[in-house]
């Protein structure tokens, strides 16, 4: 929760007024989520089809509920005061929507789905051309023995994926 904190002091006939932005943080929540029904919105690569049914049934706070509940049964080390994989997948969400451009930017950009689900490429190959709109990337996951062409059709550089992907990362 992100707001706005007004002091006020009184003395003497005089005041003075300080206004901070502040947030404050729920237990076992990433420091990158203001909103939970947006950072909701952003695990839609790593929601099954059934919780995201579940989640349209649900009012705002039973939403909250759910929230931590999947996170809780993601977590790679319950009993901590962090969730790591809450975290790493914040982290990617976050850089997505710095560093990726398109018609529908950022985490929602097809270049920022592949990157929140298989984060850093272990290798990129890029074709720039200054007069032409062939301009694509490769991006090589060794590790999966995958890797992910995007090309900008345009030249605006507004890549798209043009591998298959399916939806099923693992």
């Amino acid at each position: 929760i992100t707001s706005n904190l007004k002091v006020t002091i009184n003395q003497s006939g005089k005041s003075d007024s300080k206004t901070s932005r502040i947030s404050i943080r729920h237990p076992g929540v990433s420091h990158l989520i203001t909103d939970i029904e947006k950072a909701l919105d952003q695990m839609t690569y790593i929601l099954t089809s059934q919780e995201k049914a579940k989640l349209k049934r649900q009012s705002k706070k039973q939403k909250e509920k759910l929230f931590k509940e999947f996170w809780d049964s993601r977590d790679p080390t319950p009993g901590t005061v962090s969730n790591e994989l809450m975290e790493e997948y914040y982290k990617r969400v976050a850089y997505t929507n710095e560093h990726f451009t398109g018609i529908a930017g950022g985490w929602k950009s097809e270049m920022g789905m592949i990157y929140i689900i298989f984060g850093v490429p272990e290798d990129i190959e890029r074709s720039v051309m200054a007069q032409s709109h062939g301009n694509y990337e490769i991006w090589y996951y060794y590790r999966i023995s995958r890797s992910f062409i995007f090309e900008d059709r345009d030249g605006l550089g507004y890549y798209r994926l043009t591998t298959p992907f399916y939806g099923e990362p693992f």
